[in-house]
């Protein structure tokens, strides 16, 4: 994956696509006075609070506070990293990318269009093998569990036969592919020809969210060690970003009010089948950060539905823990308890799909399970050990953003371990100052210019050359001048400049500043614009002169500082 993308070719994408028409092709949008609404596609809700902004080239969401540029959507729209999203934008608006100091990402792209062509014709060889003689019995199994033709052919479900690279002997090209990057062929150290990693099992293949195949999953027909296989880590497939039908899952909802995690592809393809048409499955290894994320961006319930045994559970408190950080307003987690040695699969097949579907609905909420575990898992007979929980308990609440939601689990905690008023007790607001920062965010004249020349870039022209004193403690002033001096003989734009600022800690307080709404009428921002300016200078002034009368008190002025304090008085009579 290319490294590096140069700020000159950013600028250069920024200002040759249309936030406004990519937007418009994905969701819904009607035009009030110069914005853009619609349903905002991050989150559920009934009134569009979605708004896109086509001259500032950004958009904002009132209701989940989602925001930010072109680049911003597409990677949470298509769930695409920073670079995949530069390449998607590239292709959209027919824009090359070119770029000295690194590979091409457009020669990146055409690679990976070249691995997933190699791998979706081998899924179309998988597939034809499970219906002729070489996977009669592969076929059979499948029908012994209960697939049906339409959902074996529906997830493409194939089977890898014996020997059958000798046929491919003589595509050298797809051999090294196949060998060396995605390390799907191996070399046998005996008689030097490659096999197949699958060979001789069922294959699922697995596809990423766009609906490309990136690897496979592969099962053994016989009980035999391991059981299941999967494509190791490549170029395209990371087993931390993907999940087994998500893309069927976005495929069969238009909105998706909850997803239901599993622990195999089998659990999936039977919950498909029995039309529960929105699980998936993690592929061999614990649900990641990227997973929940991703799962967040199209949902706002989450649902965790692991084996009925033991390791099920402790599954479920690990994927709990992980869950935390992403609790905000409206996101979900629920937790579905399966009885001992049953799976979704051998389950549902048990019961069917109203009683499964009872069991979901009744799914543990959050709190629920989470004292339910936290109880179980520590036991307390002294004052030492009652503390030693306590502070374990808040460890775990205080990841939560959600600051109500915090409260009423700290009240709850109270009430469990006995302690009347521990939310008086244990002071939240140390958590609310982290939570809740735009309410607090106070207006000053440094941050209000900053938010006008930043929604207006090119009020810059009428900031004059401000002089700096070491002594001033005017806060935010230093930078102010800095980001002056920075853009002002530039042809930049407000998605440029927040652009610049990617990875910081300055990028969220600019994201604030950009939303704020002045209420001035556009004729007339920049006499108010002219006017902010000149208190800043009379702010400065009045600063300097204030610190030479405190330095007269203490040790006295040298000729040269009084002089300045005389010249200042001066000048600052003339400006007010």
């Amino acid at each position: 994956m290319i490294k590096y993308v140069s700020r000159i070719f950013i600028n250069n994408l920024l200002d040759k696509t249309d936030i406004l028409y990519l937007i418009k092709n994905k969701i819904k949008l009607k035009k009030k006075g110069k914005n853009f609404f619609g349903i905002c596609p991050f989150h559920l809700e009934k009134n569009p609070s979605f708004v896109v902004n086509s001259e500032k080239q950004l958009y904002h969401c009132f209701g989940c506070g989602v925001h930010g540029n072109i680049i911003d959507f597409v990677m949470y729209y298509e769930n695409l990293s920073f670079l995949e999203s530069i390449t998607s934008l590239s292709n959209t608006f027919g824009i090359p990318i070119i770029d000295n100091k690194s590979n091409s990402l457009k020669k990146i792209s055409e690679k990976n269009n070249i691995y997933y062509k190699i791998i979706f014709n081998l899924s179309i060889f998988y597939k034809n093998s499970l219906f002729n003689i070489s996977g009669k019995k592969a076929y059979k199994y499948l029908l012994n569990r209960g697939f049906n033709l339409y959902i074996i052919k529906y997830f493409s479900i194939g089977f890898s036969p014996l020997y059958w690279t000798n046929k491919i002997l003589n595509n050298t090209k797809t051999i090294k592919i196949l060998h060396e990057k995605l390390d799907i062929l191996k070399i046998n150290k005996k008689n030097n020809n490659f096999y197949d990693i699958f060979y001789n099992r069922v294959i699922f293949p697995i596809k990423n969210i766009k609906g490309f195949i990136v690897g496979f999953g592969g099962r053994v027909l016989r009980n035999q060690n391991p059981k299941y296989l999967n494509s190791s880590e490549n170029y395209i497939f990371h087993k931390s970003n993907e999940l087994y039908g998500l893309y069927e899952t976005k495929k069969e909802n238009n909105i998706i009010k909850k997803i239901l995690i599993v622990e195999g592809y089998i659990d999936v393809i039977t919950l498909f089948q029995f039309n529960i048409k929105y699980a998936v499955a993690v592929l061999g290894t614990s649900i990641t950060h990227n997973h929940i994320k991703k799962l967040f961006n199209i949902t706002n319930k989450i649902i965790y539905c692991y084996d009925g045994d033991k390791s099920g559970i402790e599954a479920q408190w690990k994927s709990l823990k992980i869950s935390l950080p992403y609790l905000v307003n409206n996101k979900e987690i629920k937790f579905m308890i399966l009885p001992n040695k049953e799976d979704p699969d051998s389950l549902i097949r048990k019961e069917g799909k109203i009683f499964f579907e009872k069991r979901i609905n009744n799914s543990l909420s959050f709190s629920k399970f989470f004292f339910k575990q936290l109880f179980l898992k520590n036991l307390f007979s002294s004052c030492e050990e009652k503390t030693h929980f306590i502070y374990k308990a808040l460890s775990y609440i205080k990841l939560i953003p959600d600051y109500f939601f915090k409260i009423n689990l700290i009240q709850k905690l109270g009430e469990k371990i006995g302690i009347i008023n521990f939310i008086n007790i244990y002071d939240p607001m140390k958590y609310k100052k982290k939570t809740i920062i735009n309410n607090n965010f106070k207006k000053t004249t440094i941050r209000i210019l900053l938010s006008l020349l930043l929604q207006y870039p090119k009020l810059m022209k009428f900031v004059p050359k401000l002089k700096f004193f070491k002594s001033s403690n005017i806060d935010g002033l230093c930078f102010f001048i800095k980001f002056v001096n920075f853009y002002k003989d530039k042809n930049m734009t407000t998605v440029k400049i927040l652009e610049q600022y990617r990875g910081t800690k300055l990028k969220k307080i600019l994201e604030i500043l950009v939303t704020w709404n002045h209420m001035i009428p556009d004729n007339k921002i920049e006499k108010f614009f002219l006017n902010l300016i000149k208190k800043l200078k009379i702010n400065i002034l009045e600063n300097r002169i204030e610190y030479l009368i405190s330095l007269d008190r203490k040790e006295g002025l040298n000729y040269k500082k009084k002089q300045e304090l005389w010249s200042l008085n001066k000048i600052l009579i003339q400006k007010k």
